[in-house]
């Protein structure tokens, strides 16, 4: 039976090539990713629209015949993906398909190609096609291209240049800017790298000096994206340092360092964020790769980089260690710098870039050693650790704290709404103009009085500092106490060993002694109200807590303030679990709802605080119910504000303890929306005059 071969039209040149890539860049840019997989160290890209042309040259391997033949002109060649890694450098390969040199058929209608293989310098090989005539060749395998041997005694340099003429598009800035984005990633920060794997220097030259500033400044894009950047400078053991995180006014620090063996030192880190989309088009996780290759602080002796600093695997700064560890407090730091787990937000190698330059020629302290390419672990290198990590501790503590306040500040904002001109946007194209811009107006309007709100709740971080403050003092003071309890039951059991025959003094030692027994009662009962502040686990474990159980505890927490007032809670259902959250927190809702409603209470014939638990499918309810003073409902959302009272309170019961700064309510309301509840007054059951209502849905 007699076969036919399979033919292919030539035109399927042209589709190739146009379909391959859809952009004129994208096609530019295989021909530098070509040269990178050729192993080379330098690759140039000069373009000039005014004389129609583009010219890509590098120093990689080049192409004997033979290459070119069974590489070059075979599409769809697979050599790159048996490859896997580079011909020398064992760069992994870019490419994989063998069909990227025929995306420039998309960019000229002409190519010159000119190449030297590594392996025979005394050979150049030329090669020219013009695209519309391979295109009328009719069956593809018809399809030619010309070429030529050059020989020459003197040899040649190895690498390929490839001319492109009679270019099909318009080059501006746009396009330049698009081929920077394609192929930044390749390009190492250091001019001076000594891994060749990762040296590949991209130069780009044009005549156009906006082609060229548009390429130069999206090449540097990366690095130019950070979050915060840190800037220090050593001058005899005078520290200064600047933070500043993008859009804010730098923050200055200045202090001395105590016996400082180092006179000179400059040092600049970025801190990075990859989350989310970048202004600047660059890939989030493109720039992730980058920065686990290039990422770290780099150290400089004068001009010369000493390569075992930025290598993710020397964690010379210790940034690594600290995070196995979970490092929670700097040892640099002024302790009135602390915040609470600060250190969690230290930035990992991956996502900083710094320089530290020195010059060991004018530090005494401060030597290279002699494999050249590290400095050796003296004085001098210590303090100079101190020094840049100290940079890096003030910008974790720094970070928790703008965390915290945008946590609080975005409790005013639905999360929706926080997305709607995002999601407007998306949609631009599709929603006829008068619709578009009418909805944009509204949406507007509402994220102002958003934002105006959430300001209100952001004055209100200020207060959360001082209580936070005022929980720390408790820790001391309690310790301070327990050692004063210590001493006044020395003293009680020194009363008990004196004896004496007069009867009116061994009286007047028991009333003494009966007195410093009530005395230490009721001081370790007040010092109960501070108990959880005592263990970090009531502080930083977060559980879902008996409620019954939580309240019976709290209650006997402020036993010292009840006055003898009972609280019953055996109405709170056995089973039910309050919402995830600290006991510190619970604490701070609780005893501060008690305490108010003591106040409540204080002229009242009839004392007494129940507290009860409603179920209504999966929403759930607390109440604390008193039969106090009363408040008035259609007023009771202003208990909840700041520096806020209704109760008028006497100034003999104020000498008593009754009474306080309005504050209470505002801290039960700003932790429990902390934890996904809500608070409010509500209408009281029978026989009872006030009722706070805590709800919270499953």
């Amino acid at each position: 039976m007699p076969t036919l071969p399979f033919t292919i039209d030539s035109a399927l040149l042209r589709e190739i090539g146009e379909r391959l890539v859809s952009k004129p860049f994208i096609a530019l840019a295989e021909l530098v990713k070509n040269a990178y997989d050729a192993d080379a160290k330098k690759v140039t890209i000069t373009v000039d629209p005014q004389k129609d042309g583009i010219i890509v040259a590098d120093d990689g391997n080049g192409m004997n015949f033979d290459e070119f033949k069974n590489f070059w002109m075979r599409i769809g060649s697979t050599h790159k993906v048996e490859q896997r890694v580079s011909r020398n450098l064992h760069r992994p390969m870019t490419g994989s398909k063998g069909i990227g040199r025929l995306a420039v058929q998309y960019l000229a209608d002409e190519m010159v190609l000119f190449t030297t293989s590594e392996n025979d310098l005394h050979r150049k090989l030329r090669a020219q096609i013009k695209w519309e005539d391979a295109i009328k060749a009719g069956d593809l395998i018809q399809a030619t291209v010309k070429y030529k041997i050059i020989e020459s005694p003197s040899g040649f340099e190895k690498g390929t240049k490839i001319i492109l003429k009679a270019l099909k598009q318009k080059w501006d800035e746009k396009e330049i800017d698009g081929l920077a984005n394609e192929i930044w990633w390749l390009h190492p920060p250091f001019e001076d790298t000594e891994d060749l794997q990762k040296s590949f220097s991209i130069r780009f030259k044009s005549e156009s000096s906006r082609l060229q500033k548009a390429f130069n400044r999206k090449m540097r894009v990366a690095l130019n994206l950070w979050n915060a950047r840190i800037r220090g400078k050593n001058e005899n053991g005078h520290i200064s340092l600047s933070l500043e995180f993008k859009g804010r006014t730098p923050e200055k620090y200045e202090y001395h360092m105590k016996d400082c063996h180092l006179i000179d030192g400059r040092w600049e880190i970025r801190i990075y964020l990859w989350k989310g989309r970048q202004l600047s088009g660059v890939k989030v996780q493109d720039a992730r790769d980058y920065f686990k290759i290039w990422g770290g602080v780099h150290l400089y002796d004068k001009d010369f980089r000493l390569p075992f600093y930025g290598d993710p695997k020397n964690d010379w700064l210790r940034i690594e260690l600290d995070h196995s560890h979970r490092l929670t407090s700097s040892k640099l730091l002024p302790p009135e710098w602390g915040v609470h787990l600060g250190m969690q937000m230290l930035p990992t190698q991956s996502r900083i870039f710094g320089v530290v330059k020195v010059d060991t020629s004018q530090e005494r302290h401060l030597e290279i050693a002699l494999t050249r390419d590290r400095l050796q672990e003296r004085e001098g290198f210590a303090d100079l650790i101190d020094m840049v990590r100290f940079g890096l501790d003030w910008y974790a503590n720094e970070e928790k704290k703008r965390q915290t306040a945008l946590e609080i500040r975005q409790q005013g904002i639905p999360p929706r709404a926080q997305k709607m001109e995002d999601v407007l946007a998306k949609f631009e194209q599709e929603i006829p103009p008068v619709v578009y811009e009418k909805l944009k107006t509204e949406i507007e309007k509402k994220s102002e009085e958003l934002e105006s709100s959430s300001e209100k709740v952001a004055k209100q971080v200020g207060l959360v500092g001082s209580l936070a403050t005022a929980g720390i003092t408790s820790v001391a003071y309690q310790h301070e106490l327990k050692r004063q309890f210590k001493f006044i039951e020395d003293a009680i059991d020194d009363l008990d060993k004196i004896k004496t025959g007069n009867k009116e003094t061994q009286k007047s030692l028991l009333d003494v002694r009966g007195k410093l027994v009530s005395w230490l009662e009721s001081a370790r009962a007040t010092n109960s109200l501070f108990g959880y502040f005592i263990d970090t686990a009531n502080i930083e474990v977060k559980e879902r807590f008996s409620a019954r159980k939580t309240v019976e505890e709290i209650s006997e927490q402020v036993t010292a303030l009840a006055r003898g007032i009972p609280i019953d809670p055996k109405e709170i259902g056995e089973d039910l679990l309050l919402p995830k959250a600290s006991l510190i927190e619970w604490s701070a809702i609780f005893q501060n709802v008690f305490i108010n409603a003591f106040n409540a209470l204080v002229d009242s014939k009839v004392k007494l605080i129940k507290v009860i638990s409603k179920k209504d499918g999966r929403n759930n309810e607390i109440l604390v119910e008193d039969t106090g003073s009363g408040i008035d409902l259609k007023d009771s959302d202003e208990l909840f504000k700041p520096f806020v009272r209704k109760m008028r309170i006497s100034p003999e019961r104020r000498a008593l303890g009754y009474g306080g700064m309005g504050l209470g309510l505002t801290i039960v309301k700003l932790v429990a929306n902390n934890i996904g509840c809500e608070v409010g007054f509500v209408e009281p059951e029978q026989g009872f005059s006030t009722a706070f209502c805590l709800k919270w849905r499953e």
